[in-house]
């Protein structure tokens, strides 16, 4: 008789045993690595802030970024340890380190921790200047007006009426502390005063009628030969200048 072949018997897999303290601790070590490293992209932030204060805007960028290898001593004198660490650990803390940085970075950089950006001085309207009862400024929907950018020459028709209205707005992303408005009239330098238009209905003509946009402002001034050069200079709370320029050559 054949023997009978002996069955191979199954190995039984058992799971290893799961080390739930050992997991827990290295979850609370990773927890206090990521705090740490959110608080040194805030040191890394002042530093990049600082030289760019200083108009050293690409040393503070590098260094911004460089700081992060510090990490490599300060995690240590912490009492965390690295000796565990691989690549993708590094990676993954290097990403955030590299967005918590760029985010407390665009914080310092703008209102109200600082105040980098110049005002803007622009959308310049000009027109006939049509007077309304008892108002130093046209009626509402009263002017023709003709948009000009700085730096071009805007040329509207004035009829027989010897005065122009010239609107524009100058902003800023805090607050414009001043405005400076120079009229030169046929070689002649004369300061104008403006008036603050701001929610008014607009005096350019419209259908429907406008609102105007915050921070806009107006003045009148007479004609003259050749042309008319109106210069606004706006300046911030910080000092930061702008200044705008438009010509403009009436037709009669």
């Amino acid at each position: 008789m054949a023997r009978r072949k002996r069955k191979e018997e199954v190995p039984v897999w058992e799971p290893p045993e799961f080390d739930e303290v050992g997991y827990m601790r290295k979850e609370i070590e990773n927890a206090k690595i990521s705090m740490v490293v959110i608080a040194w992209a805030v040191v890394g932030a002042i530093l990049a802030y600082l030289f760019y204060a200083f108009n050293l805007a690409v040393v503070g960028f590098l260094l911004g970024l460089l700081i992060f290898g510090a990490l490599y001593f300060v995690l240590p004198m912490l009492g965390l340890p690295i000796h565990g660490f691989k690549r993708r650990d590094w990676a993954s803390h290097a990403m955030v380190y590299f967005f918590s940085w760029l985010a407390f970075s665009i914080l310092l950089l703008n209102a109200p921790f600082g105040d980098h950006t110049a005002p803007v001085v622009g959308s310049f309207a000009v027109g006939p200047f049509t007077a309304g009862a008892n108002r130093t400024l046209p009626a509402a929907n009263s002017t023709h007006c003709i948009s000009v950018s700085p730096g071009t020459t805007s040329s509207p028709s004035v009829s027989t009426n010897k005065t122009l209205y010239i609107q524009f707005r100058a902003s800023d992303n805090v607050r414009v502390a001043s405005i400076h408005v120079v009229v030169k009239i046929a070689g002649s330098t004369q300061n104008a005063t403006f008036v603050d238009v701001s929610g008014q209905p607009s005096a350019c003509m419209a259908n429907p009628p406008a609102t105007n946009l915050p921070d806009t402002y107006a003045i009148t001034v007479p004609t003259g030969p050749p042309n008319i050069e109106v210069d606004v200079t706006a300046v911030d709370e910080v000092g930061l200048t702008t200044t705008a320029a438009v010509s403009i050559a009436p037709v009669p």
